[in-house]
């Protein structure tokens, strides 16, 4: 009868080290797993969001006071092919010669008819139905009556008394509407969707 020559012997305190590194190996991998995937997720979204999806603008100035302030972050849509009265728009224009990006509202749309007295504005003879700050009543402006040309917007700031907007340059075409403004994403206390007019 053969005998079989007996297995070396294992030292418990070599096998208890290598089973507790086994198992740090696997608590590290499967927290790796369960790091990754959220982290990859929310990547993905926030890539999908502001570069596929929308666009972003940075508020300068207090023209629209109080709906947005100075240094707000916010998201708009890529383009708006179909302004509607209220929206908020961020438009891209050419002032004295340098291209900026300005945020108005829209207070009239191709064929309303603007009545502009100051900082008050008449659209088809109605006052307007979004809040706004004025001033300055009957403060003297270039333009006072107007039918909106197709294809065009007429644009004001909230802030009325320090918005330089359709009031004394004119009408807008819908097609330097760079898109409407639907949420304020920076700084963290304003953090918040913009209101919008009914559809």
């Amino acid at each position: 009868m053969d005998v079989l020559p007996s297995a070396p012997a294992v030292d418990p305190e070599i096998s208890r080290r290598e089973r507790t590194r086994l198992r740090e190996q696997v608590l590290s991998r499967r927290l790796a797993i369960w790091l990754v995937g959220p982290l990859a997720t929310l990547l993905a979204v926030l890539i999908l969001v502001f570069f596929v999806l929308y666009d972003t603008s940075t508020v300068s100035g207090p023209s629209m006071m109080p709906t947005l302030r100075d240094h707000d972050y916010v998201l708009l849509t890529k383009g708006l092919p179909d302004p509607h009265r209220g929206d908020i728009v961020i438009l891209n224009v050419v002032n004295k010669g340098v291209p900026e990006e300005w945020v108005k509202r829209i207070v009239a749309v191709g064929g309303d008819l603007v009545d502009v007295n100051g900082d008050i504005v008449l659209v088809n003879s109605a006052p307007e139905q979004f809040k706004h700050i004025i001033l300055t009543n009957g403060a003297q402006t270039p333009i006072k009556k107007l039918t909106v040309p197709e294809g065009q917007v007429f644009v004001c700031g909230d802030n009325r008394s320090v918005s330089e907007d359709s009031r004394y340059v004119g009408t807008f075409p819908v097609t330097s509407i760079k898109g409407r403004v639907v949420f304020i994403y920076a700084p963290i206390w304003r953090v918040g969707p913009v209101p919008s007019p009914p559809r």
